[in-house]
């Protein structure tokens, strides 16, 4: 008798425990369609779902994206793919992801900076709901203070932005569905950063070489200022996008500048955007001065002393854990962690050394004076695990120098020497 009873209260208990998931299941918003468009002079994002729901967006960098949260909700756009793009037509590679209990992202991620234009919900003739968001590319700054304006804005705030109604709804704009990122030779073409592992790839769909570009100074920080009054922080710019320019322009080969305006950007988080990136090489550009007007020349530089272990700024993972390489530190003893990070550094050491040597001799041929190589404990140079050099262009503070590198000829021959020096060093030492 006691077994029976036993069987029947297992058998209310599993009967009740599946009725209660079936129940939850019930109540969950479901995902019904995914499309997007191309206006004139915007882009259009429709995620259509059952019920209209709390909803926070959040804009990020490296990769520029926007992160949709919404309460958990189940995936039934069942002809879509939970991650994919909408290439050829539209820019934008998403993915959708169950991140908490109760929590759920959709992330656009999205190859230059943006802005949101509207942001709005709306009724389907099928009784479906439709969250509604118009992007549009923007310069770094606007993307910044489209940023911060999200970050400041109350529930209500934010509530009353999602109310407002467009001025058209645009209903001719043609919506593509989401395809498979692999289905998309496009895809392949635009070296948007994935999501998951911050990979660019090239048309072969191979990972590409990866170099950031740090414009020295910035903003508030002019950097030196030259015989003619010339601002460094302009010519460090002007050279690194020209840099990347050509960089992007060589197959296998995908650059990003830490700056791409007059904004200043902190000496640690310049090498730290290069390590979120997972960087293969970090080039620093700078144009010197010295009190006396005759000194002139280039020079490059290297890390002369790694910072010890404990004051060492690694990258971060979503646990705020210490990760070097694919290696998460944090969950290592201190003596493995010493001999890791020791590897890391001797490597990183020695291919910074192999990169000046290339650059080097490729400068050798410019009509310039050359300053050699030095050791330096430069801040951003940095990087636990990224081969790093700084490249001092020239004086600013001497007149033939400060002449050539405002003479765009003389830069853009500069940096194609650099190109050049990048490209076998890529082609040599990393295969």
């Amino acid at each position: 008798m006691k077994k029976f009873f036993y069987f029947i209260g297992l058998f209310f208990f599993v009967f009740s425990f599946f009725y209660s998931l079936l129940c939850t299941a019930q109540n969950l918003n479901e995902i019904r369609n995914l499309r997007a468009g191309k206006h004139q002079n915007f882009y259009r994002v429709v995620l259509e779902t059952s019920m209209k729901v709390d909803t926070k967006i959040e804009l990020k960098t490296l990769p520029y994206r926007a992160i949709i949260q919404i309460p958990e909700s189940l995936w039934r756009a069942s002809n879509i793919p939970r991650k994919g793009n909408f290439y050829p037509n539209i820019p934008i590679i998403y993915s959708f992801k169950n991140d908490e209990i109760g929590k759920t992202n959709l992330t656009l991620n999205i190859e230059k900076p943006f802005s949101l234009d509207k942001v709005y919900w709306l009724s389907s003739p099928n009784g479906n709901k439709r969250l509604v968001i118009d992007l549009y590319f923007s310069s770094e700054t606007d993307f910044i203070v489209t940023k911060k304006s999200f970050e400041s804005f109350s529930k209500e705030e934010f509530e009353s932005v999602l109310g407002e109604k467009p001025i058209s709804e645009d209903k001719e704009l043609e919506l593509f569905i989401g395809q498979n990122k692999n289905n998309s030779k496009m895809s392949q073409q635009k070296n948007i950063i994935s999501e998951d592992n911050n990979l660019n790839f090239d048309k072969e769909g191979t990972k590409s070489f990866l170099v950031v570009i740090d414009p020295g100074h910035g903003g508030k920080d002019p950097g030196a200022i030259g015989y003619s009054k010339t601002l460094e922080k302009d010519i460090n710019l002007i050279a690194s996008k020209i840099l990347q320019s050509k960089l992007n322009n060589i197959s296998g080969i995908k650059a990003y500048l830490t700056r791409s305006d007059d904004i200043y950007i902190n000496l640690h988080d310049r090498y730290k955007i290069a390590n979120q990136l997972k960087a293969d090489i970090f080039i620093s550009l700078h144009s010197d001065a010295s009190e006396s007007k005759s000194v002139r020349g280039y020079s490059i530089f290297s890390l002369n002393k790694d910072p010890d272990l404990e004051k060492a700024n690694f990258q971060k993972n979503n646990k705020n854990q210490n990760v070097l390489g694919n290696v998460i530190l944090d969950e290592e003893i201190i003596e493995t962690q010493n001999i890791l990070y020791k590897m890391y550094q001797r490597r990183k050491r020695n291919y910074s050394i192999k990169l000046k040597n290339l650059i080097l001799d490729e400068l050798s041929s410019l009509p310039s004076n050359s300053r050699g190589w030095h050791e330096k404990n430069f801040a951003v140079l940095k990087s636990p695990v990224i081969p790093s050099v700084l490249i001092e262009m020239g004086f600013i503070s001497n007149k033939e120098d400060e002449k050539n590198l405002n003479d765009r000829e003389f830069i853009s021959n500069l940096m194609q020497k650099i190109a050049v020096a990048v490209t076998k060093y890529k082609d040599v030492y990393m295969k």
